[in-house]
């Protein structure tokens, strides 16, 4: 048996398939929704506010508008063994993010109702690796916008129920373009 003319039918086969399958359809538009295109607006390199209000050079963040204009990736502490990306993204109950982090676990959080362009508040509603809230995991986040190039983010991290963390962050952007 000559496996050549098999193996040439079953790849010429793949490609039609293949071709068959393309979309022909124009790209979608990205979605957009209440707050997406604020975060797509911090499109950038961040770095941390020191104490003295002055810049510190440590980058912090880097947002970055992707998947066609739909999603809005941050990396957070780029580089570092507790490097994290959250992403956001419209959902079907508005704008949600999922952070996975460097606890392990990727908790997906919903906009909160009353936020603002300029104070976007979030809040966990389940997650991967989160059986319950006595898991630890970050609960809640906020980014506020303190004026064009200029941020404050605060994270809480729960833990049995209990708030055992909140982490705030003063950033100012450096670059506005992403990498």
């Amino acid at each position: 048996m000559h496996t050549e003319p098999m193996v040439r039918s079953i790849l010429l086969l793949g490609l039609g398939l293949g071709s068959s399958c393309a979309s022909t359809s124009p790209a979608p538009t990205a979605v957009r929704g209440p707050g997406l295109e604020a975060l797509a607006a911090l499109e950038g390199v961040w770095v941390e506010v020191g104490e003295n209000g002055a810049s510190t050079g440590r980058v912090t963040n880097v947002f970055r508008t992707t998947a066609g204009g739909s999603a809005v990736s941050e990396i957070v502490f780029p580089g570092a063994p507790e490097e994290m990306l959250t992403v956001y993204q419209a959902g079907p109950g508005g704008l949600e993010l999922t952070h996975y982090c460097a606890a392990g676990n990727a908790p997906r959080m919903l906009l909160d109702d009353g936020s603002t362009a300029d104070d976007l508040r979030f809040t966990c509603i389940g997650g991967v690796g989160l059986e319950d809230h006595a898991t630890g995991h970050m609960h809640t986040g906020r980014i506020v916008v303190l004026g064009p190039d200029r941020l404050r983010t605060e994270w809480a991290y729960l833990e049995a129920g209990e708030n055992t963390f909140t982490g705030v962050f003063e950033i100012q952007r450096v670059d506005a373009g992403a990498p």
